[in-house]
């Protein structure tokens, strides 16, 4: 794999040949993987999952009617940090809506703040005189007995119930609005896609933390004991998958990652995949050549890559598409952030180790795309609508994902599918449709 890096120590060589080993992942231990998350899938919608519960909470969410019961509702995204608020209006059921954002001083007291958001919308836009229906979406799981964390730098609000907390500020201000719907921002997001694309069946989000959600017929969730056709759509919490029994391929990094952070031993599946965690993969396989006097010179100042999650995701896409002979961006990349002055075969190592950390997460996230294809089949080609940072400034990971997805599908001999890139903020207008169905 390393031959065209010959300028690199034979020492630097075998380390590299050790840890793409480590980080590969075959044909067929990916499809073993997809076999297992769509088994966890059925398990979480069986009525008696036989022994013990689905890692995946498999949420369903439901849709009642796809025509607007109300010609103005409103839609509300909480940013999973609670650092933003988002607010928009949609009018008539169309495909737009007029937003505006919030940034809150604090996350104290965050839902009393989102009703002065509301307040400050509804005034703004000539709102206040009629009662609307409000969508809340937020990027966290939505279910009460959610006992797991989804981002280092995350609102805390495990066991909370966002719906009636943020009812209860709205009465306390008084305000013309009633919360009709609290869903993930992935479910959102595929109410949105849907609304635009009829044959929309799978949405998924790979941005700092990673999910999915697609439409079941209502009889297949047997939790609910319905014998109906229509469609419901299910928040999977994909990010979960592997958090309780070894189904993931974890190497020594992963698992000082795991160690190390704010939820340890859950949300494995995300851990190898999401872009909050991939650079410090990275830093910490940089840190140990380090210690292993195989990268920069005894005299670089390394307290600055030393430092946990220093070494952003966001700088793999350039180091990966630097195809200069000196590895310029490389070098100028570590020289203003690090302040460290590398040589070429530093500048090699790194770019390698980056390789090997994106493939592995791309094929990973072709995987979890390739199970909820499967789990949803049609006789007609399946649009998926997909969303995220990780593909977004990484257009290598993006192309690895499509390949991986697409071999695993051919075994299958499904019908062709079609990816689609969504743009931000939709998943606002899945929520202010939301706030129209029930």
């Amino acid at each position: 794999m390393f031959d065209r890096l010959s300028v690199l120590s034979k020492q630097q060589r075998l380390y590299l040949n050790d840890i793409a080993s480590a980080f590969e992942i075959s044909s067929d231990a990916l499809d073993k993987i997809v076999g297992q998350i769509t088994s966890e899938m059925c398990r979480g919608l069986a009525s008696n999952p036989m022994g013990r519960a689905s890692e995946l909470s498999m949420s369903p969410t439901l849709v009642h009617r796809s025509e607007p019961a109300q010609p103005v509702s409103l839609g509300m995204a909480i940013d999973a940090t609670g650092k933003r608020i988002r607010i928009g209006s949609l009018r008539d059921g169309q495909g737009q809506v007029s937003t505006q954002v919030f940034y809150p001083p604090s996350r104290e007291n965050i839902f009393d703040f989102a009703a002065f958001c509301i307040r400050e919308f509804l005034q703004q836009h000539g709102l206040e005189g009629t009662a609307l229906p409000l969508g809340v979406t937020i990027g966290l799981p939505v279910d009460s007995a959610s006992t797991d964390v989804a981002k280092e730098d995350s609102l805390d609000l495990c066991g909370s119930d966002v719906g009636r907390r943020l009812c209860s500020a709205i009465l306390r201000n008084h305000l013309p609005v009633h919360v009709t719907s609290v869903t993930n921002n992935v479910v959102s997001e595929l109410i949105a896609a849907r609304h635009r694309d009829k044959a929309t069946r799978v949405a998924a989000t790979f941005n700092r933390g990673i999910n999915a959600a697609y439409f079941e017929k209502l009889a297949n969730v047997e939790k609910l004991n319905s014998s109906s056709s229509s469609d419901i759509a299910i928040n999977t919490e994909v990010g979960r998958f592997g958090s309780l029994f070894n189904s993931l391929p974890q190497t020594m990094w992963d698992r000082r990652l795991d160690r190390e952070s704010r939820c340890p031993h859950t949300r494995a599946l995300e851990k190898l995949v999401a872009d909050q965690y991939l650079g410090e993969i990275v830093r910490n396989l940089i840190t140990d050549f380090m210690d292993r006097q195989l990268l920069f010179s005894a005299s670089c100042q390394v307290q600055a890559i030393s430092t946990a999650y220093a070494f952003h995701t966001a700088y793999m896409a350039p180091i990966m598409e630097d195809t200069s002979p000196d590895l310029q961006m490389v070098d100028a990349l570590f020289a203003a952030e690090f302040d460290i002055q590398s040589s070429l075969a530093d500048r090699l190592v790194i770019r390698e180790l980056c390789e090997i950390v994106a493939t592995r997460a791309a094929r990973l996230a072709g995987a979890i795309l390739a199970a909820l294809v499967l789990k949803t089949p049609s006789a007609k080609p399946t649009k998926v609508a997909l969303s995220g940072g990780l593909f977004s400034m990484n257009s290598q990971i993006l192309s690895t994902t499509k390949g991986a997805l697409k071999d695993i599908l051919s075994k299958h001999k499904c019908p062709s599918i079609q990816i689609k890139f969504q743009s931000r903020g939709l998943d606002i207008l899945g929520a202010a449709i939301n706030a129209n169905v029930f």
